[in-house]
């Protein structure tokens, strides 16, 4: 876990953050303020909301479920002129939050919950390629920069999705899993913790204990090494996972540049 002082652009959403402006295909770069990501934005207060007007977001990418997006409403500012692209995960067979406590009380220490992020992460090239096919096209379609991705947390689902824009656009391996465990220095660990503990004992019955739940909500390189690793084992690499398992050809790629490089 990543430590040190981190600017919070709003108080509400304390994962929300621009990805930086890492160096990628031909000697360009990723344009400034042009890729934000974040998790659920139900709790913005009066001054988050002007901040986030000011950042003139034209696409928003919720990849919450329609549980999620109703218990946890997303406050907007208003005049703004986003869209809105639902991208909730359609395939979610092994990978429900009951499951994951189930291996949790099955492995002793935090076995259990290493065990679930590997499976979870490795499942998600897979689960997540047509959302990332709507999600390029948007892109594509224009007006669509820029863009907001983001989640319940942040951290994970979110989590891949910037990292597969990021590879797709160029950006380096070691820059994309920079970016992936930056979430750490803005996720409360030990808060959404106890929060994972309660919800488990509250909406499945599962006992378990703060140490073995941690892994759940850190933000570790071995889990998003492990998506890339499961790309090479399946398409061989990840031209190839986007051509075949996303349907990106290379055209789109030439234009996703065109558009997030400057």
């Amino acid at each position: 876990m990543l430590s040190g002082a981190v600017e919070r652009l709003l108080a509400g959403a304390t994962n929300f953050r621009p990805v930086a402006p890492y160096a990628a295909a031909d000697g360009r770069h990723l344009r400034a303020d042009t890729v934000f990501r974040s998790g659920e934005l139900s709790q913005l207060d009066e001054q988050d909301l002007p901040k986030l007007l000011a950042l003139n977001i034209r696409l928003v990418c919720d990849l919450r479920s329609g549980h999620e997006q109703s218990e946890y409403l997303s406050r907007w500012p208003e005049g703004s002129t986003h869209v809105l692209l639902d991208l909730p995960e359609r395939e979610s067979s092994n990978a429900s939050p009951q499951r994951i406590f189930e291996l949790i009380n099955q492995h002793p220490g935090d076995a259990g919950a290493l065990i679930a992020m590997d499976m979870l992460y490795r499942r998600k090239p897979r689960s997540f390629a047509g959302n990332l096919k709507r999600l390029c096209d948007a892109i594509l379609a224009g007006d669509a920069l820029p863009v907001l991705i983001h989640c319940h947390a942040g951290k994970d689902r979110t989590g891949f999705m910037v990292a597969m824009l990021l590879e797709a656009i160029g950006v380096s391996r070691a820059d994309i899993i920079e970016d992936y465990v930056t979430t750490g220095l803005y996720f409360p660990v030990e808060a959404e913790t106890l929060a994972m503990v309660d919800w488990a004992r509250r909406a499945y019955g599962h006992e378990i204990a703060p140490a073995a739940a941690v892994p759940l909500v850190e933000a570790r390189r071995d889990y998003i090494e492990a998506t890339f690793d499961e790309i090479s084992k399946t398409w061989g690499d990840t031209d190839c996972y986007f051509a075949e398992a996303v349907g990106l050809t290379a055209d789109d790629r030439a234009g996703l540049k065109d558009l997030l490089l400057v």
